[in-house]
């Protein structure tokens, strides 16, 4: 009896620290909450200049880590389509909205080296870089105008903080009855930016 629980323990204990380094990543989600803590908004865009950073700098890590280039391609689809990966120690399930692949480690040394490549802290150092842009609009109260940032529109708050993709950025302010308010200009990875509509 002592015997067979000993080796039950023995068991778990090889089990449990995989378990805790399993990496379950939505990368939509992880945004979203980045965001909303951070009080942001993070525009479409943008969030596709991120999420496209994050998988270079995963496919770049994993290759290094000798993942198979299909396994590396189907997890950086995963990532830039703000899906799902879910990275165990038998092997990756990583799910997109037109597809889903599985597959199990080659080696077992890859689990860790790719349970690192996937932190996502790589999302987070992705969308802090991007450029900030800073909507005051004057008269704050009420929020009843229009932001729209390189085409897309994006929900106006009264804090005014939008995360926007590199390269050029057209900001417009709406308000109804009044002339739109226009800012243009050419935005780096770091650039802030405050636009002051006094609508």
């Amino acid at each position: 009896m002592a015997g067979a629980l000993k080796s039950i323990m023995l068991a778990v204990a090889f089990i449990v620290p995989f378990a805790v380094h399993a990496q379950e990543l939505n990368y939509d989600s992880l945004i979203t909450t980045w965001a909303t803590e951070r009080g942001e908004i993070v525009t479409p865009s943008a969030q596709t200049a991120a999420l496209r950073v994050a998988a270079e700098g995963f496919s770049v890590k994993a290759a290094a880590a000798g993942l198979n280039p299909e396994a590396v391609d189907r997890i950086a689809k995963a990532m830039t389509d703000a899906g799902f990966v879910v990275a165990k120690p038998h092997g990756v399930t990583a799910k997109w909205s037109t597809g889903e692949y599985t597959f199990a480690w080659e080696d077992t040394s890859q689990f860790a080296a790719i349970s690192k490549a996937l932190d996502a802290q790589m999302i987070y150092a992705a969308l802090e870089q991007l450029p900030l842009v800073t909507v005051i609009v004057e008269p704050v109260p009420p929020v009843d105008y229009l932001v729209d940032i390189n085409g897309e529109q994006v929900h106006s708050v009264k804090k005014g903080v939008y995360r926007v993709d590199p390269g050029d950025v057209v900001v417009r302010v709406a308000r109804p009855t009044r002339p739109a308010c226009l800012w243009k200009g050419s935005l780096k990875l770091g650039d802030q930016q405050t636009v002051t509509c006094k609508l």
